[in-house]
């Protein structure tokens, strides 16, 4: 995963075959607070979205994101590995977020296989040339992402995104708010707004 700092980037990823990643509330719950635990420290989260068998984060990079991961805890057999030994901060906690909540689903659901597909994608939605700035119109997508799927009516109902926390409705944000409201110029009316706003084709290919 090829970061640079002061970037934007749109991180998503799904189920193995598109198979279910999250069966129940509690399933949530464990991804959002691993999420705390190995997103948040190496980057400025904006935005979340968690679907039942995908996953979308909207992040900021910052200097923290692109350091080296200190490998002084590895054990010898993981140092043998140069990919690791070369794994950025943020590429590291994402690995961890996805291998250690694929683990507590395995052993919880006893399965065994990969959960997760094997990339997790990253691209950069940000771009010193205003107009080639996609990162607002991946911000709505991503909060929208529920309702195109049918799971319920308005943004503001689904439960495991960060759109409540930008309405003020969350005690414990995971999202840096205010570089996001910052950086996407962002006011409640106007979050409002974007729920029936529908993204031009052209748009969502260049998010993904």
């Amino acid at each position: 995963m090829q970061l640079h700092p002061h970037q934007v980037y749109h991180l998503y990823n799904r189920g193995n075959n598109r198979k279910r990643l999250f069966y129940n509330r509690e399933n949530y719950q464990l991804f959002l607070t691993k999420i705390r635990k190995y997103i948040s420290p190496h980057c400025d989260l904006l935005a979340y979205c968690l679907l039942p068998n995908h996953f979308h984060f909207l992040i900021h990079a910052n200097e923290k994101s692109i350091l080296p991961y200190n490998h002084s805890m590895f054990d010898g057999a993981t140092q043998q590995n140069s990919s690791l030994l070369h794994m950025s901060s943020l590429s590291h906690g994402v690995q961890m977020l996805l291998s250690s909540y694929a683990k507590a689903i395995n052993k919880r659901n006893k399965r065994t296989g990969s959960l997760f597909t094997q990339n997790t994608h990253a691209k950069m939605t940000s771009s010193a040339a205003h107009k080639m700035d996609y990162t607002l119109w991946c911000f709505i997508y991503i909060h929208n992402n529920p309702v195109n799927a049918g799971l319920v009516s308005s943004p503001e109902k689904w439960l495991y995104s960060s759109y409540q926390e930008y309405l003020g409705q969350s005690t414990s944000p995971l999202c840096n708010l205010e570089m996001g409201k910052k950086l996407l110029d962002l006011e409640i009316n106007e979050l409002i707004r974007f729920n029936d706003l529908e993204i031009p084709d052209h748009m969502i290919d260049k998010i993904f």
